[in-house]
Formats: C-alpha cells, sequence, structure tokens
C-alpha cells in the first residue's frame, strides 16, 4: 500500500492565490460597490446659512417724512417718534423732517373739509408710494391726531405728539402684531387669520334650506363681484384670488334653539348658544367649501333662515344675547358665516318673499375678511381719530401694514420650515434628498438672503421674495421623496442583508486564516533558506 503524495508546492500556490483574489475581489470591489449602492442620496445643502438665520433679526426699514409749520415743533416731534422707536426690533423708521411751504399752510388752515386737505397735501407730496408715511401738521382739527385713509396723518400741533406716536405705533405700523407674525409660536392674531399663500379663492354660499317656503331675492354673483371683487384688487399685489358664489338648497341644520318671548314685532325669538354655530361648519364644510384646488379656501356663507326658526339671536357664554345689526360669526383660517332672518311681515305674505340687504350683509362679510387676511382693527385711542372707510376698499396705510406683517411672517415661515428640515435630516438618516428637493431648498436659501437685504431697500420686492423662499421651504419640505426609504429602518436592512452576506462571509474569513497561515509559512520558509 503505498503512501498518497502530498500535494505539490505548485498547487497549494495555485490555490491560496485563487482565494487571496476572491477575498481581494468582494473586499476591493464588492463590499464599495455595496455600500455604495445602499447609501442614502443627498444633495449637499447649506447648513450653515440655515443654522445663522434667526426670525428675529427681521426688521422693516420704512420712511417717515414729518412735515411741520416751524423748526422747535418738527423737532420735538422728530425727537419724541425716535425715542419711541429706537427700542423697536422689527421697525426701523427713516425720519426726514421738512418746514410746511406758507402757501400750503394757509391752505390747510383754510380748509374744513379733511379730505380736501388730504388732496391739498397729496398735489405737494408723494403719497402713493409704499411703506412711506408723512405727518403734517394742520391748526383745524378738532382732535390731536387725525389718521387719513391714504399714507397720511394730520397732527394738530407740537402738544399731540404722544398722540401721534400711540397712532404710529398702534394704527399705522402695528408694532405688536408684527412682533407676533415673526414667532414660532403664533399669537391669537396668527391663529385666526389665513396662512402666507400665493393665492386664495373666495367663496360665497347662499345657504336656503326651505326654498319652498321662502323665496329669496338675492344676486350672489353681483354681491361678490362689486363688494368682494372690489376689495380684493387692493389687494392684488399681495395675493391672486379666485371668486366664486353658489347656492346651496336643502341644506337644513338643527340649532337646537329655545324659545324666548320678547316684546318684538314677532313676540319671540329663538336663542342659539354660540358654541353650537361651530357644529355648523361641519355640515357646510360637505358641500359650501369645494377643493377647487390645492389653494387655501375662505369660506363665506349666507344662511337664509327659514320662517319657523327666524329671529335666531346668538347668545354668549353668560347666556346673553350678542347686540349686532347682524347675527354672525366666524372661524379661525375658515371663514365666517351670517345667520339671515327675514321679518315678520314678509313671513306674514301669502306668499313669503324676502330680500336681504345686501350692503348689511357684505359689510359683515367684507369684514370678517379683512380680519381673516391679516388686516388688523385699529383700538382706541384718546385724542385720534380715523378716517371712516366709505368704500369696501382697504385704507392705503392698511395696505403697507399688511404687507410688512405677510413679509415678516413668510420670512418666519420659511426659516422654521428649513430649520425643522435641517433637524429632521440630522435625526433620520433614511431621508432622501433628490436633486428637485435639493434645489428647492437652496432657493428658498437664496430668497431669504435677498429679502433680508432688501427690507431696508424695497419692501414690495422683499415681499416677492419671502413669498418665494416660503414656496420653496414649504414645497422643499412637503417633498413626498422624502419618505421613499422611512419605511426601510437600518435594522430591517440588517435583517435583510446579514442573511445574504453571512453565508458568503464564513468561507472568506477561513480562507482570510488560510492565507494568514500561508503567507507566514512562507515567509518563515524564505528565511530559514537564506
Amino acid at each position: 500500500m503505498t503512501k498518497m503524495e502530498p500535494k505539490s508546492e505548485v498547487e497549494e500556490s495555485n490555490r491560496m492565490w485563487a482565494s487571496a483574489s476572491f477575498v481581494g475581489v468582494l473586499i476591493v470591489i464588492g463590499l464599495p460597490l455595496w455600500w455604495k449602492t445602499t447609501e442614502v442620496y443627498r444633495v449637499a445643502l447649506p447648513y450653515d446659512k440655515i443654522n445663522t438665520f434667526t426670525t428675529l433679526s427681521h426688521a422693516v426699514t420704512t420712511e417717515l417724512t414729518v412735515v411741520a409749520n416751524d423748526d422747535a415743533t418738527a423737532d420735538q416731534i422728530v425727537d419724541n417718534i425716535k425715542k419711541e422707536f429706537e427700542e423697536s426690533d422689527v421697525i426701523k423708521l427713516n425720519i426726514k423732517k421738512f418746514i410746511l411751504p406758507d402757501g400750503l399752510r394757509r391752505t390747510l388752515d383754510s380748509v374744513a373739509d379733511d379730505q380736501e386737505a388730504v388732496e391739498e397735501v397729496a398735489g405737494a407730496y408723494d403719497l402713493k408710494k409704499h411703506n412711506t408715511f408723512y405727518v403734517v401738521q394742520r391748526s383745524q382739527l378738532y382732535q390731536d391726531v387725525w389718521l387719513s385713509r391714504e399714507r397720511l396723518a394730520f397732527f394738530k400741533d407740537a402738544t399731540a405728539s404722544r398722540t401721534l406716536v400711540e397712532v404710529l405705533r398702534q394704527w399705522v405700523y402695528q408694532t405688536s402684531v408684527l412682533e407676533g407674525g415673526r414667532l414660532e409660536k403664533p399669537d391669537v392674531a396668527r391663529q385666526t387669520r389665513f396662512p402666507p399663500g400665493e393665492e386664495y379663492h373666495v367663496v360665497l354660499s347662499v345657504v336656503h334650506p326651505k326654498p319652498d317656503a321662502l323665496a329669496v331675492e338675492f344676486h350672489a354673483e353681483d354681491a361678490v363681484e362689486d363688494y368682494i371683487g372690489s376689495f380684493v384688487d387692493e389687494l392684488s399685489e399681495l395675493h391672486n384670488f379666485t371668486l366664486k358664489s353658489q347656492w346651496l338648497y336643502l341644506l337644513d341644520f338643527d340649532f337646537q334653539a329655545k324659545e324666548v318671548k320678547d316684546t318684538s314685532e314677532w313676540g319671540r325669538h329663538f336663542a342659539v348658544r354660540q358654541e353650537r354655530l361651530q357644529l355648523m361648519l361641519t355640515r357646510l364644510e360637505e358641500r359650501a367649501a369645494p377643493q377647487v384646488s390645492s389653494r387655501p379656501t375662505v369660506n363665506l356663507a349666507l344662511y337664509l333662515l327659514p320662517c319657523h326658526q327666524a329671529p335666531l339671536l346668538i347668545y354668549d357664554n353668560n347666556d346673553k344675547p350678542i347686540k349686532s345689526p347682524v347675527q354672525a360669526f366666524m372661524s379661525p383660517k375658515w371663514g365666517g358665516v351670517v345667520m339671515y332672518s327675514p321679518s315678520a311681515a314678509d313671513c306674514r305674505a301669502a306668499e313669503p318673499t324676502s330680500s336681504p340687504d345686501v350692503r348689511l350683509i357684505m359689510g359683515t362679510f367684507l369684514a370678517q375678511l379683512r380680519t381673516l387676511l391679516g388686516i388688523a382693527d385699529t383700538p382706541s385711542i384718546e385724542g385720534a381719530a380715523a378716517a371712516a372707510l366709505r368704500s369696501v376698499r382697504a385704507r392705503r396705510w392698511e395696505l403697507d401694514a399688511l404687507l410688512r406683517l405677510r413679509t415678516l411672517e413668510q420670512l418666519a415661515a420659511a426659516h422654521a420650515a428649513l430649520a425643522s428640515l435641517a433637524q429632521l435630516l440630522g435625526e433620520i438618516s433614511n431621508i432622501v434628498i433628490n436633486d428637485e428637493v435639493g434645489a428647492s431648498i437652496n432657493s428658498a436659501v437664496k430668497s431669504i438672503e435677498a429679502a433680508e437685504e432688501l427690507l431696508s431697500k424695497d419692501l414690495l420686492a422683499a415681499y416677492r421674495l419671502s413669498l418665494r423662499a416660503h414656496i420653496d421651504a414649504e414645497t422643499a419640505f412637503m417633498e413626498p421623496s422624502l419618505l421613499a426609504l422611512l419605511y426601510f429602518p437600518d435594522d430591517q436592512k440588517y435583517a435583510i442583508y446579514i442573511p445574504l452576506f453571512l453565508p458568503i462571509m464564513f468561507p472568506v474569513i477561513l480562507s482570510l486564516k488560510n492565507l494568514l497561515l500561508w503567507f507566514r509559512g512562507k515567509a518563515v520558509h524564505k528565511e530559514k533558506t537564506e
């Protein structure tokens, strides 16, 4: 019996080199290729710039021109205004002062009508420029300060400086509203108004639950065009509006109202609790607010009460009727509702017919629309008066205030979206950032930087850039592709890959051991030979 001859050194060497080649291909090519093909794709983002943004640094620079009869009055007015606004971090005033020309001063003193005085000033100074305001001395005033519908306020004399400062702070510049607009935690006004947007849809719905019992003469389309259309035309520089009207029949709601006897023409009224009306929005939402697009919809609903439910009065939480010429309520970020009750004479007719007061109803809707879009109400100030709204159009200084508010709010919203996204990317490694998302983020960052520079130069241009930044940031944050790999976390990835690679890695590890021993033996043999 002969012994098996040991393998030749050539065969052993070939086998070992073949193993070494396999291990080399797996480690040098296989592992990097697997690592590259399984990594999460992320475009390079400007994290440093995002982290340096702060909403509290955003401030609007506005021009204020003081025109007085003499230098002493002008200096006193300017000093008091500077002292009041020097610590403000939302409004920076660029104040100029002039002496009123003798001819214009005599004209203002002789003119009795305030609006005529405004026209005289408008002929001498430019009142049409955005983000500018004029305070002009006029002795013929019944109060200390009178605020016009234009970018102009009259003050009586130097003793009115304190009142003038309050008018500028609370009415014209609305510093408290601006401060709330840029905070991360929304205040009451921000919780009520609609969020920033490029376009809004305004839908007027006339709800007629009993068309067979009461005929109503109301031209909804004309009312929308004449009132709401004229109002939103003034806001065209800020938003695009789409107007729509519709009639909704047989949409009844159980108010669970309580009948209360009174001395009115009806001899009674129906009392409904204020909190009960919020349930009405659910019924209205089903049909009154069709989703015409993804843009926000401002809902305005006119509910025509049938005779057996009229008149309806809204009661507050203290069981007291809310005294108002129109029974109406508003829902934040949704819209407003007006409850119209026909008169007793209308319901006693053989064929009950009612004609709602269009001016009163649409005036109520406009008041609600102003609040929902961000035009703040003016609190009362002793010694000051504001020109009444003689038309549906907003005052010029209200437009500037809204422009400042929306600019700061959009910059704050864009920054918050970018900061949240950057934080998520740091916490969740599976979020994919593709080229489109990266382009939106970079565009938002550039728009924020450009808007911050223009806040001191051109407010309208800054507003447009802030709107672009807000849209880009929201687009990036809400991009569906960010969720592509969130359903496949790392633990599941390893649970799939380990059973695949582990059977392959065992022979590789054993081969590495044999290779090391073989190479070590070769080295020892070489040393002995030498």
